[in-house]
């Protein structure tokens, strides 16, 4: 007996890991935009280690997890059997004209790890005065009882929560937060209390962040195993038809040709702002919540000009960032060759979010926009109601990506997404 048909749209990991957790139940095709999976669709070359001789490509951007709160997305890692290393992002903060604000190094010793000061005037009143005000925040944010600030916006939690203090908030806090939200402060402080308290209290800044040892290019291609994929696939229209049985067909262009298949289900990874316009006629209900969902968008460049740094880089921990009193969001700049092994041996080579500072154009080797979902209560009810749609008798229109998850829309998030759909549908996570 044959398998019933499912098309996927979108390859960024949602989209990957529903259709590999349901490859085995469903005969299923997976549509991508790119000449590659999205996930993988945007990197560059490092160079060459000069250790090794051996080529060094760089993720765009940087998919960085950490154990304590990517639960499904190291589980995924290690049924696919990627390789997870170690990555230091340790930071150094700094005012926009080169002042220093705190600066940190991590330090890993087996499987311990811990920061210390780590400045040329490390033991500057106004460095540990920092240090001890991130030490008591980490502490203290642990012991905060969820249930009880339910109704509250991060923003309101920090204006009522005693071990708020400002000068360490405003300086250090809300400019690692925006980075990892990729979004602006005022943005960051409408969410949820309780999503980004979950976020700081599970460990991050004991545990550290890793990343895939052989990169994107490597979980792409344990992922796509056992399943169609169809590349440069513009996807133009999905027409649903209600009758019981009657096929849900996908219109595309391909190579300037267009092209029509059908499916029995249909998985819409992609973010909203792109799925509303190809389901608007068959699920105009849908397209409304996807409408209340807003977006940030994000600036990031890899390049070779170190100019941007206030000091030498190379006296610095791997992420600096650069506050702006004036500006809604920090510069922060990432070293790779600090922060990823792989990458050490490499000429120097960075990231940036957001610049605020000019990057040399003979020295950019890459320059990309991505949106993410803006989390806030209003976007909440949205998403809600569009898991609730799915949940319908005989469905076979389903979701999935970054902003259904729980939590920061972050990798774990559409981890989650998928195994929420391929569990409705019948398939199980194997770990």
């Amino acid at each position: 007996m044959s398998k019933p048909t499912l098309a996927v749209i979108g390859s960024g990991i949602a989209g990957l890991s529903a259709a590999w957790l349901l490859r085995n139940q469903y005969q299923v095709t997976l549509f991508e935009r790119h000449a590659r999976p999205g996930m993988g669709a945007y990197a560059v070359s490092a160079g060459t280690n000069q250790r090794t001789g051996k080529a060094v490509t760089i993720d765009i951007p940087l998919r960085v997890i950490t154990s304590g709160y990517y639960n499904e997305l190291f589980n995924l890692y290690k049924t696919l059997g990627v390789e997870i290393e170690r990555t230091d992002h340790s930071g150094a903060f700094f005012t926009h004209t080169g002042g220093d604000i705190f600066h940190y190094k991590t330090y890993t010793i087996g499987e311990r790890r811990f920061a210390f000061l780590n400045s040329p005037k490390r033991l500057s009143k106004h460095n540990i005065s920092q240090g001890m005000a991130a030490i008591k925040f980490f502490a203290e944010i642990k012991k905060v009882d969820l249930s009880n600030v339910g109704n509250l916006t991060f923003g309101e939690f920090l204006q009522q929560w005693p071990h708020s203090k400002a000068n360490f908030i405003d300086n250090v806090l809300m400019p690692m937060l925006s980075t990892i939200c990729t979004c602006d402060y005022d943005s960051v402080k409408q969410y949820p209390a309780s999503i980004i308290i979950g976020y700081l209290a599970c460990g991050v800044a004991k545990d550290g962040v890793w990343k895939a040892t052989h990169g994107v290019a490597d979980i792409v291609q344990r992922i796509t195993q056992g399943y169609q994929v169809e590349a440069n696939c513009d996807i133009q229209n999905i027409k649903i038809d209600d009758t019981e049985n009657s096929p849900i067909q996908v219109i595309f262009n391909r190579h300037q040709q267009t092209e029509k298949q059908s499916f029995d289900h249909i998985v819409i990874a992609t973010q909203p702002q792109h799925a509303a316009p190809l389901i608007e006629a068959a699920a105009p209900e849908i397209v409304q919540h996807f409408k209340h969902i807003k977006y940030a968008k994000s600036s990031m460049v890899v390049h070779r000009d170190d100019s941007i740094y206030p000091r030498p880089w190379q006296d610095l921990s791997p992420v600096c960032y650069s506050i702006n009193p004036s500006l809604q969001r920090p510069m922060a700049t990432v070293c790779l060759n600090k922060s990823m092994p792989t990458v050490k041996d490499c000429l120097p080579i960075f990231q940036t979010w957001h610049p605020t500072t000019t990057i040399a154009a003979d020295k950019t080797l890459a320059d990309v926009t991505f949106e993410r979902p803006v989390i806030n209560f209003d976007t909440l009810k949205h998403i809600e109601s569009i898991k609730q749609s799915m949940l319908k008798a005989n469905n076979r229109v389903w979701f999935c990506g970054s902003y259904l998850g729980e939590g920061i829309p972050l990798l774990e998030a559409g981890v989650q997404s998928a195994l929420f759909v391929a569990n409705q549908l019948g398939a199980y996570k194997p770990w």
